[in-house]
C-alpha cells in the first residue's frame, strides 16, 4: 500500500492511496461550526480536484458531529458530493460504543439522501478500502 501525505492542516490530514485512487480524510481534532464547514468544503475540492468518486474519512480522533453539522452534511455538503460525481464514502470510527452508535446512525442518514450516494462505516481503514475497492 502505498500513501502519499496530500495537506495536513491543524484539524485534518489528507492522504493519497495509490492503490485505490482515493483520498483518505483523517479528523485530527474536533471542529464544528464554520470550521467543519470550511475543513469538509475544502476536502469537497480535492475530491473535485481528483475527479474522484469515492472517498474514506475517518473520524477514530473525534466521538461525534454536532447536530447542525450532520443536518448541513445532509442538505448540503452531499448532495454537493453527488452533483460533481461522488458516489460511495467509507467512514472509519473509533472503538467507543458512543462513536459506533453515532457512526450507524451517519451511514443511515447519509445513505438516504440521494439514490446515487452511498456512505457505510467501518471499525478499521482496511475494512473500508475492502468495501470501496469492491465498488
Amino acid at each position: 500500500m502505498t500513501v502519499e501525505l496530500l495537506e495536513e492542516a491543524d484539524a485534518y490530514t489528507v492522504n493519497w492511496d495509490t492503490e485505490l485512487d482515493v483520498p483518505i480524510f483523517r479528523w485530527d481534532g474536533f471542529t464544528e461550526g464554520e470550521e467543519f464547514r470550511e475543513n469538509s468544503r475544502r476536502w469537497e475540492e480535492i475530491m473535485a480536484e481528483r475527479g474522484v468518486d469515492k472517498y474514506i474519512v475517518d473520524t477514530r480522533e473525534i466521538t461525534a458531529h454536532e447536530d447542525a453539522d450532520k443536518q448541513w452534511l445532509a442538505e448540503t455538503w452531499i448532495p454537493d458530493l453527488v452533483e460533481q460525481g461522488v458516489r460511495r464514502g467509507a467512514g472509519v470510527y473509533g472503538e467507543s460504543t458512543i462513536a459506533s452508535m453515532e457512526m450507524e446512525q451517519v451511514e443511515k442518514d447519509l445513505s438516504a439522501i440521494h439514490p446515487d450516494y452511498e456512505f457505510r462505516v467501518f471499525p478499521t481503514e482496511a475494512e473500508a478500502k475492502s468495501w470501496l475497492a469492491e465498488q
